[in-house]
């Protein structure tokens, strides 16, 4: 999300600003209608660093925007769904997303039957909260489920994009859909070995990319463990975030690099010969079942 910023237009809906710090210490951060201060220009590679004029004082604070869901969600067209187990699922017909209040893990799945798609779990600074009966969400996460982009900050007013630009160039997927492992090794090319199932993750979805890559993704509820299998040594998971643990591990002679946090296994990746893997589980496991998982795929 484009972080520079002229000033921040007065919302006509509840608007909070305020550092992770105090969100990590405060069960229910204060709301206000306006902004503090007027927010001057902020470097664009000082992402989530926003600069406040106070008093005349360039003052630097790692922010987070904070919108009530059902005023943004509604007006974009999107369907809200309170789940009644503190959950909530925010649908745009394209991708959806079911936050849990209290916990600050966002992760997009494609909402398209027989599709393949999902992001990895994102940290967006807070977590949705109640106040009221409103529930209140990072705006960051409308960037999630649009795409990178969709939101930005601009002359003093937030911008939200549903619809792309005409002038857009749209590049087709290049993954083909595959009624089974079999049919997704015809594609690719070269054989891979992947589990039915895994553990409660029993619905499974296929594809593939000519001659290039395999992809498997296991779904429980909002959950997704993605097993890929790719030709060459390049990273092919197509997760780029930044986890706090990484550690080399030895499974069956291999070198497997796994990241995570709080001691949970979220991606690991190795090559084997003319192929390189990986697993992404958006719940994560622990070092031990990811191993399990590993020897199972060839």
């Amino acid at each position: 999300m484009k972080k520079t910023i002229a000033a921040l237009m007065s919302l006509t809906v509840a608007c909070a600003m305020f550092p992770p710090a105090f969100a990590a210490e405060t069960e229910s951060p204060t709301l206000i209608s306006e902004p503090p201060a007027v927010i001057s220009a902020a470097p664009e590679e000082t992402t989530g660093r926003y600069t406040f004029e106070i008093n005349g004082k360039d003052v630097p604070v790692d922010a987070v925007i904070i919108v009530p869901l059902r005023t943004i969600a509604e007006q974009m067209g999107f369907t809200v769904t309170w789940n009644g187990n503190g959950t909530v699922t925010v649908d745009s017909g394209a991708m959806h997303m079911t936050i849990t209040i209290g916990e600050d893990s966002y992760q997009a799945i494609t909402s398209i039957e027989g599709a393949v798609g999902a992001t990895a779990p994102l940290n967006l600074g807070a977590a949705p909260y109640v106040v009221d009966g409103t529930t209140y969400v990072p705006l960051e996460m409308f960037d999630v489920l649009l795409g990178n982009g969709a939101v930005t900050l601009e002359d003093g007013k937030i911008v939200i994009k549903t619809e792309s630009n005409e002038d857009d160039v749209q590049i087709p997927s290049p993954f083909i859909n595959c009624a089974s492992l079999t049919e997704a090794n015809e594609v690719a090319g070269f054989a891979m070995r992947a589990p039915k199932s895994v553990g409660d993750y029993d619905r499974v979805f296929i594809s593939a990319i000519d001659c290039e890559l395999i992809d498997v993704l296991y779904e429980s509820g909002d959950d997704t463990i993605r097993v890929r299998k790719g030709a060459g040594t390049e990273d092919i998971s197509g997760d780029y975030n930044s986890y706090a643990e990484t550690a080399v591990s030895e499974v069956d002679g291999m070198e497997v690099t796994m990241k995570g946090d709080a001691g949970k296994v979220h991606l690991a990746v190795w090559t084997n010969g003319e192929y390189t893997y990986s697993i992404s589980a958006s719940a994560g496991m622990s070092r031990g079942e990811m191993a399990d998982l590993i020897r199972e795929i060839a």
